[in-house]
């Protein structure tokens, strides 16, 4: 039966073999009561627990395919000796994500109901930027035009950025022994937000003569609980005023709401193997507060602009000598500017939708308190889709120290390898783990950076989970019959 089980685990690892942004090392560390935020319908070895702001503390950053050694090439000691522009350009996709994050826990409770109920109430501060660029964005300036003579160069740029707290109840029911489920409905608070609706700009240049032309449009909207004023126009340029009242900030951190949830639904084919998938983050923030929207396109300033496109033929000898002399430099800025008019005016209301989630995780627990599993996370940033696979091993050892070890396959990134490690004292819970060990060694080579960490007061086990698999009595050996 043993053959079997691993032969369908490692069967569906293999058709989950994605790559992009994946779950957390310490996602899959059972003495951990956290399980939910992954999967809503996870069940937790605890009869109940509580955590302060040092419940969970989670931040991170994924530099997608920019990489150092991808930038240099070092000497035998390991300094960069030369910059190897082309060769990171040609590393790159048509589209590459950056992305930094936090998720800080600042309160939770949880608690089981009736032994097959569990509820807990949690608030948290989250925050994410994402940042998606093209690959012309960089090699338009390190090839230069002429490499774009036959076809334009594409410069588009996409940046997502969230701050909110989130106030989450969740709930989960054990229908059965296979069968359970847990939904996670929570309340938004939006922080702060910019978004780019449009970011994008197409460069030519002409085969006969290498005249270059472009085309270029921008939309962004932003708001934030501070009140700011923010204006533009060409004489005094950007005009910034932040108002410092403490008591206006705190009256408007509630009045940016949203509403999520969080979906799960758990299936258990036997009593050592598992099937998990979860729907998560799925929801919307109402922006009210400091709402302003920027906006660009070209503008017909004079001989430059023709039919909607920038174009430029070149400099002449005379120009040129004197740029270089630091002459009608100013003059040169203030007519580009004219091209490219900037208005920034108030927007009102606006609605973000925060990122979205999918998980779908098997395990198979081969050993008492040891497990494998199998994990595929697909994330939604704007028009990014972000797929990946995790493989991790977690094992309980002296009934106190929990171990997980973690593979991460990402897109542009095959060196993920997490750590985590975990420490049940008593009604203490204490936990660390980091998705890409190999930073700690090497932080040049990898692109990949995080750490999640914690402590967490917990009280009683279900069941008596350490004695899940009570250890077989021997039969006493029958004496030989006599003739």
């Amino acid at each position: 039966m043993k053959k079997i089980v691993l032969t369908l685990f490692v069967g569906l690892c293999l058709v989950l073999s994605v790559k992009g942004q994946g779950l957390d090392v310490t996602h899959f560390m059972r003495i951990s009561p956290f399980l939910h935020n992954d999967l809503p319908s996870s069940s937790t070895i605890y009869n109940g627990y509580f955590s302060l702001p040092t419940g969970k503390i989670q931040a991170g950053v994924n530099l997608g395919a920019i990489r150092y050694k991808n930038l240099f090439e070092t000497n035998e000691e390991g300094y960069p000796t030369v910059l190897t522009a082309t060769k990171f350009v040609n590393s790159l996709a048509n589209k590459n994500y950056v992305g930094v994050y936090d998720d800080i826990e600042l309160l939770g409770v949880g608690f089981r109901i009736k032994d097959r109920f569990f509820m807990s109430v949690d608030y948290r501060q989250r925050a994410n930027l994402d940042f998606i660029y093209s690959r012309d964005v960089l090699g338009l300036p390190i090839y230069g035009n002429m490499a774009y003579v036959d076809s334009p160069a594409d410069l588009n740029l996409s940046i997502n950025m969230n701050a909110y707290q989130e106030l989450g109840i969740s709930f989960r029911h054990k229908v059965n022994d296979k069968i359970s489920w847990g939904v996670r409905p929570k309340v938004l608070f939006g922080i702060a937000n910019l978004n780019t609706q449009n970011l994008s700009a197409q460069v030519s240049t002409a085969p006969d003569d290498y005249t270059i032309s472009m085309t270029y449009a921008a939309a962004m909207r932003a708001a934030a609980i501070v009140p700011f004023n923010l204006a533009f126009n060409r004489q005094d340029g950007f005009l910034f005023e932040m108002d410092d009242n403490v008591g206006r900030i705190l009256k408007n951190a509630f009045k940016n709401p949203g509403f999520g949830i969080d979906l799960g639904f758990s299936y258990n084919f036997m009593e050592s193997l598992g099937l998990s998938v979860g729907v998560l983050d799925l929801g919307f923030i109402n922006w009210t507060t400091s709402t302003v929207g920027l906006s660009s396109s070209l503008d017909n300033a004079g001989g430059l602009y023709d039919n909607g496109s920038l174009t430029f033929s070149g400099l002449s000898q005379s120009e040129i000598q004197s740029l270089m002399n630091g002459e009608n430099v100013s003059d040169i800025l203030d007519t580009l500017a004219q091209y490219f008019p900037l208005d920034v005016n108030p927007t009102g209301r606006y609605m973000t939708a925060i990122t979205p989630r999918a998980v779908l995780q098997l395990d198979y627990e081969f050993a008492k308190h040891h497990r494998v599993s199998a994990a595929t996370q697909f994330v939604f940033t704007k028009n990014y889709f972000q797929p990946s696979l995790t493989l991790a091993y977690d094992g309980c050892f002296f009934n106190s120290i929990d171990v997980c070890v973690a593979y991460t396959i990402q897109r542009n990134s095959y060196d993920n390898l997490g750590v985590g490690l975990g420490f049940n004292l008593g009604y203490l819970n204490i936990y660390a783990g980091t998705q890409n060990i190999i930073a700690a060694f090497s932080v040049k080579n990898v692109s990949q950076l995080t750490a999640t960490a914690g402590v967490v007061f917990n009280w009683g086990h279900y069941k008596n989970w350490w004695a899940k698999y009570p250890k077989k009595e021997k039969k006493p050996k029958e004496g030989k019959k006599r003739g």
